[in-house]
């Protein structure tokens, strides 16, 4: 190693000999390092000098030099680790990447090998560093090489090392770079030759051909390229079955995990291969020695769940509950003993005492399971229903002794959140048993608690709005207190809470708090469990989130003032003071309008997910402001006056006409047209005095005409002003007309968890024409 005369050090010798002498050399070096060695200078100089040695020596012509010099440098990135960040490691990244191309084939599978090591090793790199091996790899066209060589390869020229190592290189690079995805899922031969692959037999290129399918699946188009291929996707299910060794598994699971992301991505997936994923998921969770892969049936499991759907009565069929019954007593129950159950204090004991890993995936995978349920499911079979019985006893006791403790950091994060979580979507259940099974098995320890730990909890609420909650050292205790308080107030009415304390104000400054410093906590942030959905950088798709959305002391501080609003009786929210109607008097309306309302009414407008969203118009139509101002909605809502364009009258029973327009109408409320059956053969249209055809309808005499009002001002605009005298009428409305966000915010109803919020939008009136108004 000489210098070049501008400081810099190149290796000058072109003697195979000499080369082939040097490169033995630092094989031996390389044997004798360790951790300790590795901190000397004179030891990180010798490093420094073997890369110019491995540059100089990659760009040699002798192949028996250049696979020595391959193979030394996957050692020297395997012996030094993350430590290859401190050196110019990029400097032998270029010649073999230019060695890809080799027609030696000894040559480009150990060039291979060695960019594979490399790139892995700098996964986590700086993104400056992403960008110079990004350049070099555009540079020597290394994506090319690759891609060509995987088209041309033949069982019987070709070792299956070339295809191997060549599939794992690829992935590394669509794993890391998004950018090069387009060249895989773009090319139908390589696709097609790619799923061949996956086809065949050999375990190990099937299990390398799936972590590749994975880094492409980070694409939302090769996403969707993978799901269209129904043969793949069969070949895929099938993967996951009981037929396969288990790494195999576990790779198909991962992909499967990529897949599933995406609402879309789940719908596709399960719509077409519900049974066989489902199947697979549930036996890999019942796996007795395979930590790894019940872990990533579970995480299937829990990805699957999370969008409602038909695959829910998949897995309660398949005795879901008693999977996971089983996984918390560390024990898979046959047949024989399926009657032997441990009791609720057993089973609590169990768990709280001995916590393991799996465990916060039992808890998220039931809260799914009950928050989907839907009203006319029955969980519980006749002589089989102790196993959910005893989920749901277990997570309300863990609720109860996370109340119960002086500090809610006794158990860890990991153990709180996910229990808490759970308990509360049984809460929020649409099934009246589990809903009513979790509210008296929470009711049953709240006594123990006594009515000082409502006051305890209240008033470390309060504590946090003396200073700002986006500078709060423990936003994890704020989140632990919204969550017992939301879970307090669904299991049984306080309609004495508000005139002991005010949690409303409390929970208001939280939740104006949230808003304006625009805080970020999601759930990964707050449990470890949850960060194999984020790993790898997505591309060309909209990722599922999770319903919460980025903040969810937001979410659960919205969820406990809704639920505490609508549980109030006659009294006003601010002062006190008995009421007929409403929860606001007339002098406290103006005063909270002007205030809490109005920052509610602007998040709407915000980023925010539908989670919170749909809480914020719930509790602003319970102060009688029903829907959702936008822009679009403004501007529709001139038209309700303006009958220059009106094509419809709707002749009331007292003899009043309302003025309308079809298109409006048959986008937004066709409900309030009549059937085309009714207007065949009528002279129902006529002229109006301008000689415009007008269509006139009579509506039913139960029709309230201040109601239909109501119910037009909201078609319009997407918003509407109901008062408490009138709600009755506007509700039964809405119902007939099929509005049903409305009517739901009319009924006070809980939202329905993972619901759309629904947007103002008239694209469906630019559609194919489907009613004969239009």
């Amino acid at each position: 190693v000489r210098s070049d005369g501008h400081g810099a050090k190149k290796w000058q010798s072109t003697d195979a000999g000499i080369q082939s002498h040097a490169i033995k050399a630092v094989t031996a070096f390389l044997g004798c390092l360790s951790t300790e060695m590795l901190r000397l200078p004179p030891i990180k100089e010798s490093i420094s000098d073997i890369l110019v040695l491995l540059e100089g020596v990659l760009q040699t012509k002798n192949v028996s030099v250049l696979i020595q010099a391959a193979d030394v440098s996957s050692k020297l990135v395997s012996s030094i680790g993350n430590s290859i960040r401190q050196y110019p490691i990029l400097e032998i990244v270029s010649p073999l990447s230019c060695q890809l191309s080799a027609h030696q084939l000894p040559t480009a599978i150990s060039c291979a090998r060695a960019m594979n090591c490399i790139l892995n090793s700098l996964v986590t790199a700086r993104g400056s560093t992403h960008a110079e091996i990004l350049e070099t790899l555009e540079r020597t066209n290394a994506v090319a090489s690759i891609v060509s060589a995987l088209q041309s390869y033949t069982p019987d020229v070709h070792p299956l090392s070339y295809l191997t190592e060549m599939i794992s290189l690829l992935r590394t690079i669509l794993w890391i770079w998004p950018s090069s995805r387009y060249h895989v899922w773009s090319n139908g031969n390589l696709m097609g030759k790619l799923a061949h692959y996956c086809l065949a037999t050999e375990t190990t290129v099937v299990a390398k051909v799936l972590r590749l399918y994975a880094a492409l699946a980070l694409c939302g188009h090769g996403a969707m390229i993978l799901l269209k291929n129904k043969v793949l996707m069969a070949k895929i299910c099938e993967l996951v079955g009981t037929s396969h060794p288990s790494s195999t598994r576990i790779e198909a699971f991962k992909l499967c995990h990529i897949l599933l992301r995406s609402s879309k991505g789940c719908s596709q997936l399960m719509t077409s291969r519900c049974q066989p994923i489902v199947e697979g998921i549930i036996d890999a969770m019942r796996a007795k020695d395979d930590k790894l892969l019940v872990t990533e049936g579970c995480r299937t499991a829990l990805l699957v769940l999370r969008y409602a759907g038909n695959h829910h009565q998949c897995f309660w069929s398949n005795a879901i509950d008693k999977v996971l019954y089983s996984i918390l007593t560390g024990r898979c129950l046959s047949s024989h003993q399926s009657d032997k159950v441990l009791c609720d204090d057993e089973l609590f004991d169990m768990v709280s005492k001995n916590f393991m890993d799996i465990h916060p995936y039992v808890w998220d995978i039931l809260g799914y399971l009950v928050v989907h349920c839907t009203e006319d499911h029955h969980p519980v079979r006749k002589g089989k229903g102790h196993s959910l019985h005893a989920l749901i006893s277990c997570a309300c006791l863990l609720a109860t002794d996370v109340m119960r403790k002086s500090s809610p950091m006794t158990l860890s994060k990991d153990v709180q959140e996910p229990a808490l979580r759970a308990v509360l979507m049984m809460l929020l259940s649409p099934n009246g048993y589990i809903q009513y099974e979790a509210s008296f098995k929470l009711s049953e320890g709240l006594p123990y608690l006594g009515d000082g730990y409502l006051n305890v909890l209240l008033s470390s609420l309060e504590s946090n709005t003396t200073r700002s909650v986006a500078t709060s050292f423990d936003s994890f205790k704020i989140m632990t207190n919204l969550m017992n308080l939301a879970c307090l107030v669904l299991s049984r009415p306080y309609h004495n809470l508000l005139n002991k304390r005010n949690p409303i104000d409390v929970l208001s400054i939280i939740i104006k708090e949230c808003l304006h410093n625009n805080i970020h906590i999601t759930r990964s942030k707050v449990t470890s469990h949850l960060h194999f959905c984020f790993e790898g950088s997505s591309c060309c798709c909209y990722l599922g989130e999770e319903w919460e959305g980025e903040n969810i002391v937001l979410y659960y501080g919205l969820v406990g003032l809704f639920n505490l609003l609508r549980s109030t009786t006659l009294v006003c929210v601010q002062c006190k003071r008995k009421l007929d109607v409403g929860i606001l008097c007339h002098d406290c309306r103006d005063q909270y309008t002007e205030d809490f309302l109005i920052v509610l009414q602007r998040a709407l407008s915000q980023s925010l997910s539908s989670g919170p969203k749909l809480y914020i118009a719930h509790i602003l139509s319970l102060f009688g402001l029903c829907g959702s101002p936008s822009k679009l909605g403004g501007k529709m809502s001139s038209a309700l006056d303006n009958n220059d364009l009106a094509d419809l009258e709707l002749l009331l029973s007292d003899g009043e006409s309302i003025n309308a327009h079809t298109a409006i109408i048959s986008a937004r409320c066709p409900k309030l047209l009549p059937s085309v059956k009714c207007l065949l053969g009528s002279d129902e249209k006529v002229k109006d005095e301008w000689g415009k055809s007008v269509y006139r309808v009579q509506m039913s005499d139960r029709v309230d005409s201040h109601a239909l009002k109501k119910i037009l001002e909201y078609t319009y605009t997407g918003f509407v002003m109901v008062g408490d005298d009138i709600v009755k009428p506007v509700r039964t409305l809405a119902k007939y007309c099929h509005l049903k966000p409305l009517a739901e915010m009319l009924q006070k109803e809980q939202p329905r968890w993972n619901s759309d919020y629904t947007r103002y939008d008239l694209t469906v009136a630019l559609g194919p024409v489907e009613h004969s108004f239009s």
